[in-house]
Parts: structure tokens; C-alpha cells; sequence
């Protein structure tokens, strides 16, 4: 939805006042300060979990100005709120996507009928047989590969390009620093070993290799690299590890020619590299690329297309005929992302597309503060903290990306989920904007870690927070210029959230929202600012004369159905409300309060039953029901 003609920004010919708003607080609300000049300049450099108790506590305090106790909404948390939701409500672009995030995957595990498990082998090979070892070589500003003795060139039964070692065969002590793949301290590894071998037959008859003598000391027959990849418990470290075993790379072929890395392939791998692998022992911009390190990878037209620091790394997302690692900004459709044309929400908050070409806001939010509180402000007088919320993990594409039926990915069969590597937006795109559900009375259980010893243990997952409770009113304020009359009575639409008769809606704001946290009660009340008066008289009473009437209720409702006719007319839907279309159902249904059962809300779980594992569709709101898990068995 564009606006085609844009208002003189040194004139006033439409509306212009401010909408004085009271907030209540329904649940709890946490909005984080951020860190003063001085914490900033002593405390700035270390992460949270390396602070002490008085550090933590001092950035848990919620947003203030003045006082510690005395806390303040910022306006710009306000702003965001209420942006987005006229960018809903007025089919607005999807801009706010990123392209700095860049999507790889694995399918090691996947089962055969998983989307990913075929274009993944087509890369590494059945069983990985198209992935080689070797070792970096840089040249000036190019990475080259030197391969590495094959364990088929020194006469041994395997077909890959380096040895596995179980772990429990590991003697202990036998390597200096090494850490067992369940050790709290564990982390990526690369150990210089030597070590024996011998061939072996099995009770089957087949031969394999059996390792022995293992360590750093040199005294083996055969030398190389013990390289130790992740134990895949980053994301979830309450569980053991799966991982039993190790790779064992030889030494450098030195009769075998260097072979260089693809540009385009560096360039993909970094743009891809993940948090992790940004930490030592890799390189925190280049990750895996260290020259003299051990590398797995895969040739294609004599050059290194994919490589990774783990025989099973993760490959590029490309879409059919590109050579460019995809990103979530490229499954958004070009015409939903372009500057060339202006939203109802630019068109009010402004934008900036380079230094040539910006235009400024004609709304403006003052912070909300405090006005009432029956019962003390905070949700409890200590910092708490709250239960882990794991970041969004991109590889579940089927929360992400719409299943579209009509285009062969039949959302009820995992092998034909559309995915990354799906063209866009030929036959996928992105699913749209992400809200949470409201879920009514929040208690302090709902919200904190109770187990201490999963605190102590894993103190780099959790957080301090200050929350405030519930029932608490704050009072702000909404200038705005100018504003068409289609425009604020889009601002009115978000604050006031007209939908079915006898239902409530509330607004979400502020941290924690998966826990129910951040719902909002909004009561707008709207003042308009005749100019033409304002400079007919100069003083009433005492004061200035600032020519301001409350708009009553009347002209408030006119002006939001004029809003709703803009929108139905430009969508050409043949309503007489715009809460009768779909997308706006949806989205009232989601600001619905005080929200439907958690159990049709929860997230989904990993433990005791993985309910990721064969890939269910986010359902659209009107058809949520219990993960399967939660049924019954019979």
C-alpha cells in the first residue's frame, strides 16, 4: 500500500495536535536501560556473564532518566510498537529484514524424507565420500588447500579422507588439553598428534583400522591432526552430547597440488559464520580460515566450493542458477521492500534511504511515566532472573517461510517443505510478521529460573531482569503535524484497536513476551490544534492561548473509518469494516485478551520427544491446536 502525494513539510493545511494516551500495565513489563557513561567506560568491554553480582544488578535496572526508581518508557519503544502495527494494518512494506544474516544448513541426522537431506548430499555425498582433507595455505589475499595423505594411500580399509576415533578410545591424559565432548569447558579442538595403527578384522569379515599408541608427544609412526568439532550442545547444554567420536586427519600430501578456494565460496562462508563460530579456537572474522589448520572440503571444477572446520559442516542456502548465499531479505518480494515507493507508515514516521533522499517524521512520542500505582511499582523488589529464551533458529524454515500447496509443497508432508535453497518468490516467500500471544495473568513462576544449579551451571545463557507488575498506569503523549486525515486515523486505529464488539485487545511492548509479559492497556484521547485560532488570540486567562479542543468521539470514529475505506478501496475488498478482512483478523486475534489456552500456544519442546523432528507448519492463527505431542496416546 503507497501514498502517492506527500504534504509540504514547511506548510500546515491538515491535522495537527497530539493524542494523550493513559498505559496500564496488564502483565508484567521490562524495557532494559542501557549501560551509563561511566559503567560503560569500566564494565563495556566484558560480557554480561562475566560481571559480578553488584555489575548484573546494575544492568538489570528497567529504563530510567533521572532516578533508579523512578522508571520511564522510552518513547522510542512506543514509537516501534505502534510503526509496526500501521505497517500491518496499513499493508505496509516488509523492510526491517536482514541482509547481514546469511542461511546455512546440515542434514546430517535429517531423515531421508527431510527437504534438506537430499540437496545436502548431493553436496557432501552419500556419507560424505566427496569430502577431502587438507590443510589452509594463504597466498597474499588467496586461501589455497594443501590435500592431506588419504588413509586409502597408506594402505588402510577406509574410503574417507581421514580416520575416526572414538572418544573412549582416547586414552586419558594422552593429550595435552584435550576436553572430553561432555566437559562444561568443551570447545572446538585441534590437537597435533602421532600415533600407531593397525588393520583389523571384524566378526563380519570386514576390515577397519584400529588406532593406538594415540598422543602428542611424536612418538608414532603416522602424524597429523586430531580435530574435535562442536559437541552440538551450544544451543542446548541441559542435555549429553550424541557425538561419540573424533576425526583424525593425516599429514600434507606433499606430492599433491595446492588447490585454491573459490572467492565466491569465502565470501559465502563468512557471511554465514554463526556466533559460534566466530569464538576461539577460530578466528572471530574469518572463523575456520587459519592458515596451517586443518580444513574439510569439497572440489568442484578444480577449485574449493564448500569447506568447514567439521567433516559434517554446514553449506551454503543458494537458490537455483545463483552463486550468492541467500539471506531472509531475499524471500521478501522485491515490490514489498522497494525505496522507490513511500508506505502509509513512511509516509508518517518518516525514512532515510542515503544521504539524498529522507524525509521527516510528523508524529513524535514523549516517554511514559509513572502516574499510578495502586501497590508499589515493581513486580518484585530483587532483580530477578527469568528462564531462558533461545534465539529464533533460522534452519526451522517451515515456521518461516510459507507452504504453498498450489506450488507442490504440501505443508503436510515434510519432503515438500519449501526451504532456503526454494526459489523465491517464484514459489516461497516470507511468512510475514511475527507477533506473540497474550496469556492473561502472568505470576513470578511463569517468569524466573527456580533451579539455582542450572544457573551456576550455564551462567552465559541467563539474564538479570527489574520487571514492573501489572497494574501499574503511565501516561505519555503523540504530537503529530499535518497528518492527512486517512493518516491519523491510522495512528487511532493502532491505539484504540477497533474490532468485534465485546472483545478486548491489548498492545505488547518491552521484553519477555513469549512468557506473557509486556501487555498493555491503551486509552487514547485526542487534541487538535486550530492554527487559524491560535493567531487570532494571544491570551486566555493567565496563559498562552494555545488553541486546543479535544476532539469528541464522534470525529474520532469518522476519522478511522476514513482510514478503513483508504485501505478497503486500495485492496479493493468489498467490506464494510476492515476487521472483517483476513489480515486484520488475524492480527486482532493475536492482540486478543486475555489471549487462547497456553496449551494451544506453547512452544514446541526438544525434551523428552523432539516435536521439531518432522517439521510442523506454524499454523496460521484460526487453526492452532496442541503439538502432537500433547495428545493423547492411545
Amino acid at each position: 500500500m503507497t501514498v502517492n502525494e506527500l504534504p509540504d513539510q514547511d506548510s500546515y493545511t491538515n491535522n495537527t495536535g497530539y493524542v494523550k494516551c493513559t498505559m496500564k500495565t496488564e502483565s508484567p513489563l521490562y524495557v532494559r536501560c542501557p549501560m551509563t557513561p561511566s559503567f560503560f567506560s569500566k564494565w563495556g568491554d566484558k560480557k554480561y556473564y562475566e560481571l559480578d553480582t553488584d555489575q548484573k544488578n546494575e544492568r538489570a535496572h528497567f529504563f530510567y532518566r533521572e532516578q533508579k526508581n523512578c522508571p520511564v518508557i522510552p518513547g522510542s519503544s512506543l514509537r516501534g510498537m505502534i510503526r509496526s502495527l500501521i505497517e500491518i494494518a496499513g499493508y505496509g512494506k516488509i523492510q526491517w529484514v536482514t541482509d547481514d544474516t546469511k542461511v546455512t544448513y546440515r542434514a546430517v541426522a535429517s531423515s531421508q524424507n527431510d527437504p534438506l537431506s537430499e540437496p545436502y548430499k548431493n553436496i557432501l555425498g552419500k556419507y560424505g565420500k566427496k569430502v577431502n582433507a587438507g590443510y589452509l595455505i594463504k597466498h597474499s589475499k588467496e586461501w589455497w588447500v594443501k590435500p592431506a595423505k588419504k588413509p586409502s594411500e597408506l594402505g588402510f580399509p577406509d574410503r574417507t579422507a581421514y580416520l575416526k576415533i572414538k572418544e573412549k578410545n582416547i586414552p586419558d591424559n594422552a593429550i595435552a588439553g584435550f576436553k572430553k565432548l561432555n566437559d562444561d569447558r568443551y570447545k572446538p579442538q585441534y590437537h597435533e598428534i602421532s600415533f600407531n595403527a593397525d588393520i583389523l578384522e571384524s566378526k563380519k569379515g570386514n576390515k577397519y583400522t584400529y588406532i593406538k599408541d594415540l598422543d602428542s608427544l611424536g612418538s608414532g609412526k603416522y602424524k597429523g591432526f586430531l580435530v574435535c568439532s562442536g559437541n552440538m550442545l551450544e544451543t542446548n547444554s541441559e542435555i549429553q552430547s550424541n557425538r561419540n567420536s573424533h576425526a583424525i586427519i593425516f599429514e600434507e600430501n606433499e606430492e599433491a597440488e595446492e588447490i585454491k578456494i573459490n572467492e565466491q565460496a569465502i565470501k559465502n562462508y563468512i557471511s554465514g559464520l554463526t556466533p559460534f563460530q566466530k569464538e576461539p579456537p577460530f578466528n572471530d572474522i574469518r572463523g575456520c580460515l587459519v592458515e596451517g589448520r586443518p580444513i574439510f572440503y569439497v572440489e568442484r571444477r578444480g577449485e574449493v566450493f564448500f569447506f568447514g572446520h567439521c567433516p559434517n559442516f554446514r553449506v551454503p542456502a543458494i537458490f537455483p542458477q545463483k552463486t550468492n548465499i541467500t539471506s531472509p531479505v531475499d524471500f521478501v518480494p522485491e515490490h514489498l521492500r522497494s525505496e522507490n515507493k513511500t508506505d502509509i507508515a513512511e509516509a508518517i514516521f518518516g525514512y532515510i534511504h542515503g544521504k539524498a533522499d529522507s524525509r521527516a517524521g510528523r508524529v513524535f512520542f514523549t516517554d511514559a511515566r509513572v502516574e499510578y500505582a495502586d501497590e508499589g511499582i515493581w513486580f518484585d523488589e530483587e532483580m530477578v532472573t527469568p528462564k531462558v529464551l533461545a534465539t529464533p533458529s533460522p534452519t526451522t524454515f517451515q515456521h518461516y517461510l510459507v507452504q504453498d500447496s498450489r506450488k507442490a509443497h504440501n505443508p503436510d508432508k515434510k519432503e515438500e517443505l519449501a526451504h532456503y535453497a526454494t526459489p523465491s518468490p517464484d514459489e516461497t516467500v516470507i511468512r510475514g510478521h511475527k507477533l506473540y500471544w497474550h496469556k492473561g495473568k502472568v505470576d513470578l513462576e511463569d517468569i524466573i529460573e527456580s533451579d539455582i544449579k542450572k544457573i551456576e551451571k550455564y551462567p552465559t545463557q541467563y539474564t538479570r531482569i527489574k520487571p514492573i507488575k501489572s497494574g501499574v498506569t503511565f501516561s505519555f503523549r503523540i504530537y503529530f503535524e499535518n497528518l492527512k486525515d486517512f493518516e491519523l486515523g491510522a495512528l487511532l486505529w493502532v491505539l484504540t484497536l477497533p474490532g468485534e464488539k465485546g472483545k478486548e485487545y491489548r498492545h505488547s511492548l518491552g521484553m519477555g513476551k513469549p512468557f506473557g509479559m509486556g501487555a498493555i492497556k491503551i486509552e487514547p484521547k485526542l487534541y487538535e490544534c486550530k492554527r487559524d485560532e491560535r493567531y487570532q488570540k494571544l491570551f486566555e486567562g493567565d496563559s498562552w492561548y494555545e488553541a486546543v479542543h479535544k476532539v469528541p468521539k464522534e470525529s474520532i470514529t469518522k476519522l478511522i473509518n476514513t482510514f478503513e475505506k483508504h485501505i478497503l478501496d486500495q485492496i479493493g475488498e468489498e467490506k464494510d469494516q476492515l476487521n472483517e478482512v483476513d489480515r486484520i483478523k488475524i492480527l486482532l486475534y493475536m492482540m486478543e485478551w486475555k489471549g487462547p489456552s497456553t496449551d494451544l500456544t506453547r512452544y514446541l519442546q526438544i525434551n523428552p520427544v523432539n516435536e521439531y523432528k518432522e517439521r510442523p507448519v506454524l499454523p496460521d492463527p484460526f487453526n492452532i491446536s496442541p503439538p502432537k505431542s500433547f495428545h493423547k496416546r492411545d
